[in-house]
């Protein structure tokens, strides 16, 4: 059975995961939730693995060298992380002589040891999520963060990430990488530390693979879920006699008109055809994947800018409100809501 999570807590956890296909959004998805989270006051880090610095140009800035956090917006960092880099930040940690670790890093055995050695980068780049999550402020001994979201690689590389550590711990039961892969487990495995978000689009490849991954999470992982974020949504119906009409009348408009109507008719029809095709997906993944889910609008605009995230966080907020108002007992108010 799935590990749910109630709506009104997850900003109590400090480690979000979000995953999902390629190309449905993570990232962005990422954002818009560290967005939110840092205008309700939460210190918040957006950690995107292997990634491109995508975080920081999507929030109009440069990204910082990787594992450096960078401050974006007020509360919110982001930080690229990536599994060769974390390896040599840890090894700065338990290696403290400059010396040694040029020799260490200038040495091809080391080279070709990270190269080949199986696992090892997923494992450090999720003990460098961890250390994050974990990480106090030696000046006011208080964390660091609040909130730490790992935007992961996409689905399959994403499950690798995640299994890495339970992997590791198998094989090595004892010792440094024992210790260090059970304290992984326990965060990841943790409903009170950790919530994993599904981000996909009601499209038959996305809906595929987050049912499968669903699964995967539930019965391989037993991870501790959130919400199931449905992005891109088309949602607007047209009164089919409305577009019956239009269609009629398009010949005996004058030609300077006609142009424009044809258009409008044509945005319309494919308007409705994505929306039935949503509309029929959405309605399998409520069936199969039985998380909170929330949806979030296909924006219209040849560049995103910092104005449509604003829109989508807006929507968000909106959404996750309602959820925590449904998921409440009658009367109950929260925080919030004073």
């Amino acid at each position: 059975m799935p590990v749910l999570s109630e709506p009104a807590s997850l900003l109590q956890r400090r480690l979000w995961v979000v995953v999902g296909k390629g190309g449905v959004g993570k990232t962005t998805v990422s954002v818009l939730f560290g967005l939110w989270a840092a205008q309700l006051g939460k210190r918040v880090l957006v950690a995107e693995v292997d990634g491109a610095g995508r975080a920081a140009w999507l929030l109009g800035a440069e990204p910082a060298p990787l594992g450096m956090a960078r401050a974006v917006r007020p509360n919110l960092s982001v930080m690229s992380v990536e599994g060769s880099a974390a390896l040599a930040e840890y090894l700065r940690l338990i290696l403290p002589v400059r010396r040694v670790l040029d020799v260490v890093f200038s040495s091809r055995i080391y080279q070709y040891f990270v190269a080949a050695a199986p696992g090892l980068k997923e494992l450090m780049t999720v003990g460098k999520i961890w250390y994050e999550a974990e990480r106090v402020d030696a000046e006011t001994g208080h964390r660091m963060w609040d909130l730490v979201i790992m935007d992961a690689p996409a689905t399959g590389h994403s499950l690798q990430y995640l299994g890495m550590p339970k992997a590791a711990h198998e094989v090595f039961q004892t010792g440094l990488v024992g210790r260090e892969s059970q304290r992984l487990i326990e965060l990841l495995s943790d409903p009170v530390r950790t919530a994993v978000h599904i981000v996909t689009t009601a499209e038959e490849m996305p809906v595929n693979e987050t049912i499968e991954m669903y699964h995967r999470l539930c019965s391989d992982l037993q991870l501790p879920f959130g919400f199931l974020v449905v992005n891109r949504l088309h949602n607007r119906r047209f009164e089919a006699d409305k577009l019956l009409r239009l269609r009629d009348r398009l010949a005996h408009l004058p030609q300077s008109e006609r142009a424009i109507a044809e258009a409008v008719l044509d945005r319309a029809l494919e308007e409705e055809g994505w929306s039935a095709i949503h509309a029929q997906y959405l309605h399998r993944l409520s069936e199969q994947v039985p998380l909170p889910r929330i949806e979030l609008p296909f924006l219209f605009a040849e560049e995103f800018s910092s104005q449509h995230l604003g829109e989508l966080v807006a929507v968000l907020a909106q959404q996750i409100a309602g959820l925590e108002r449904a998921s409440r007992p009658h009367g109950f108010r929260s925080a919030r809501d004073s």
